[in-house]
């Protein structure tokens, strides 16, 4: 009896469709993560996703500059563009500024942890987005 309701307790913990990440593209998420970059100063990227085209989220990045005591920001920029799975374990995007530049992001996961929601990702091509560090994924509620 005792294994039976062990095995119940590890069937009803797993993520739904075992094996699968979260998030996937049917839902929404957000992701955000910062780094010092000096005394008092700190870079800001999130990025929040909601269900896009099959397959695909769409997306708003929102990255900048700000005071890491205050939060008070001292430059802040924010584009649009989409994001998905590809064959790695993780996700990640292309978004566009309205000033014309673009940039990127990609999140990693551990398919191993799939709880794990402290995750290491990295944002490129925009000046005012964090480089590479770890930062928090959540469900964007």
């Amino acid at each position: 009896m005792r294994t039976f309701v062990a095995l119940a307790l590890l069937i009803a913990a797993a993520p739904a469709g075992a094996g699968e990440l979260w998030p996937q593209p049917g839902g929404g998420f957000r992701f955000a993560m910062t780094e010092a970059i000096g005394p008092a100063r700190e870079r800001f990227g999130y990025v929040d996703a909601v269900p896009g085209r099959r397959g695909w989220w769409s997306i708003t990045v929102t990255c900048g500059i700000q005071h890491s005591r205050t939060g008070r920001v001292v430059r802040q920029v924010v584009g649009k563009g989409e994001a998905t799975r590809g064959r790695a374990p993780g996700f990640g995007g292309r978004f566009d500024l309205p000033d014309g530049r673009c940039g990127s992001f990609v999140v990693s996961q551990d398919p191993r942890k799939p709880e794990d929601l402290q995750l290491s990702g990295e944002f490129s091509g925009v000046d005012e987005c964090p480089g590479a560090g770890v930062g928090d994924l959540s469900t964007g509620d």
